[in-house]
């Protein structure tokens, strides 16, 4: 294999290695399981999900530029942050195998959701500000769509592992007391060691670069902002997908909670959901990504937000548990495809120097609203007692970014 290609394989790894985290932590498993066991009912463990994700998105919102910015004035800190990010994530998962089910410990689960989530986002923005290095002589959008395919079939590998070793069997393979969830808890465990070991190839290899070291100061931070905003293009753009990252964002979080609380999905259930729509993902990042080359960005984007918007209003207003597999499963291959396709068209609007820098503008425009979308979904829920009430509140974000979206030039 040439280094080209080696290249490559690392940067497709780290995508490997961190999906688990996503799938099984923060949408499907482990929310499920604290709603449903740990939290004492529902809808209060809906809430305090949504506010814990939304407190995460403020914090990520507030230090992402910084970080990128301190990470462009001196190359060495942003493989030390990745790594720093990478072993808090991974510490974490493991630490969740003591969220026994009781109330008693809704406190310790939040705190290293918190903390996981914040830190994930963080070693995100070092991450998707390397696609130019890594890409080689690969074109953008086929390399992004194979990076996000990659990490979709990582989080199917690794959620099928959960399934035949620990959920499934009636005796699992080390024992695990079922009646105490520690067959649930343990997920956490494999999440941890699965991000650390598929995580090193590209961190040993996140080389450093030769930079003219700028002190970091609040003026800089503020001339960045400014700058941006008066690159018209740029900015709508950004604004475009802070509002339909929002609603993407908060599906994943909801996704799990949604099906069993609506749906009443059980733990099998929610893993074979999770299967069938990482495998309807990795095939539109695929697919998309290819035909991101040939049709363009923006009209990938935009039949991408269509496809979400109408689907996701069909799932809110039906009834039947197979209608929603269905539309569930081809709601994922439209996620896969936007999740792709924004990162390339960022640096598509953007020049291609200081990329930490606008990747970090990039992670603030997916978080700055963030905690709106978790914090109405917990909302409404709370105030309606509807779980279907607080996930209708996801469209307004898609719309939004979708006309938005409509007005930029990329």
């Amino acid at each position: 294999m040439n280094k080209d290609k080696k290249k490559r394989l690392y940067f497709y790894l780290f995508d490997w290695a961190n999906s688990p985290y996503s799938t099984i932590i923060i949408t499907f498993i482990f929310s499920s399981y604290f709603v449903n066991v740990i939290a004492e009912n529902k809808v209060q463990g809906t809430s305090l999900w949504g506010w814990t994700i939304a407190l995460s998105g403020i914090f990520i919102a507030l230090l992402s530029p910084i970080f990128g910015i301190l990470a462009d004035s001196n190359k060495k800190l942003s493989k030390t942050i990745i790594i720093l990010s990478t072993i808090i994530v991974c510490s974490g998962s493991f630490l969740l195998w003591f969220s026994i089910p009781s109330a008693k410990f809704i406190i310790y689960t939040l705190i290293i959701i918190f903390l996981t989530n914040t830190f994930f986002e963080f070693s995100q923005v070092f991450y998707n500000s390397r696609l130019l290095d890594f890409k080689s002589k690969l074109s953008l959008g086929k390399f992004s769509g194979i990076a996000w395919g990659t990490g979709y079939l990582g989080g199917i590998v690794c959620l099928l592992l959960v399934l035949t070793l620990l959920i499934l069997p009636e005796h699992n393979l080390l024992a695990l007391n079922k009646d105490k969830y520690e067959h649930i808890r343990f997920c956490g465990v494999i999440v941890c060691f699965w991000y650390l070991i598929f995580s090193m190839p590209f961190l040993i290899h996140y080389e450093h670069q030769k930079v003219n070291r700028k002190k970091l100061s609040f003026a800089k931070l503020l001339n960045l902002l400014f700058k941006t905003i008066k690159e018209k293009n740029k900015f709508n753009f950004l604004v475009a997908r802070m509002f339909y990252t929002d609603g993407l964002i908060t599906l994943f979080s909801f996704g799990g909670i949604y099906a069993s609380g609506v749906f009443n999905f059980t733990f099998y259930e929610i893993i074979y959901f999770g299967i069938a729509l990482n495998i309807s993902a990795a095939l539109g990042s695929f697919l998309l990504g290819y035909l991101e080359d040939i049709m363009g960005i923006k009209k990938i984007l935009t039949i991408s937000l269509i496809g979400l918007i109408f689907l996701a209003f069909l799932i809110l207003i039906i009834d039947s548990k197979l209608l929603f597999w269905i539309l569930g499963i081809s709601l994922g291959f439209f996620i896969g495809s936007i999740q792709s396709s924004s990162r390339t068209a960022l640096i598509a609007v953007s020049s291609k120097k200081n990329l930490n820098q606008m990747f970090g503008l990039y992670a603030v425009s997916g978080k700055v609203t963030n905690f709106l979308g978790p914090m109405l979904v917990a909302s409404f829920t709370l105030y309606f007692e509807s779980q279907r009430a607080g996930m209708a509140s996801i469209l307004i974000f898609l719309i939004i970014g979708l006309i938005l979206l409509r007005k930029t030039k990329i």
